[in-house]
């Protein structure tokens, strides 16, 4: 693969065209992951539904999906498995971010990851650093460069990356 430069078509690409669909329970933690990639030229999609979520996902197609574990009826589990059987949604990087930082949480994810209909590239705690949580997201999209230029260029396939556990 050919490094990221000015010159790259893929540095075109990003961040300007980035839409991320942000799902969690917490209004605050919506508005924190908002204000902490907006800035950077991400465009933000919200919701605190997981339903919700899921529709959103399937009409706006993200180019990357930060999800909550936890939350009340559709976990973010199982609605990382609904993503992963829809076919247009299938390869789109996943970020968790959830309450559950513990060494044992964190190794429950990284065998998550390694289930085919439940890949997730990057596990980031809460409470998190913004900057952080910016970083990761660059990292991750980075990673998944081949799936966004594909994406842009009206194919869906993606490449496979190794999860990050923060």
């Amino acid at each position: 693969m050919s490094q990221i430069n000015e010159a790259s078509p893929t540095w075109n690409l990003w961040p300007d065209e980035i839409k991320i669909l942000v799902i969690d329970d917490e209004q605050d933690i919506l508005n924190l992951i908002r204000l902490s990639l907006e800035p950077a030229g991400f465009r933000i999609l919200r919701t605190t539904r997981p339903e919700e979520g899921l529709d959103l996902a399937r009409r706006e197609k993200p180019d990357l999906l930060i999800l909550d574990i936890m939350m009340p009826g559709l976990d973010g589990l199982e609605l990382l498995r609904r993503v992963r059987r829809h076919p247009a949604l299938a390869k789109i990087p996943v970020i968790v971010v959830s309450a559950r930082v513990s060494n044992a949480d964190q190794l429950r994810m990284l065998q998550i990851a390694g289930d085919i209909d439940r890949e997730i590239d990057a596990y980031v705690g809460k409470p998190f650093d913004p900057g952080f949580l910016l970083k990761t997201v660059k990292t991750v999209l980075l990673n998944h460069r081949d799936f966004l230029l594909a994406k842009k260029q009206g194919q869906n396939h993606g490449v496979v990356s190794a999860p990050l556990i923060h």
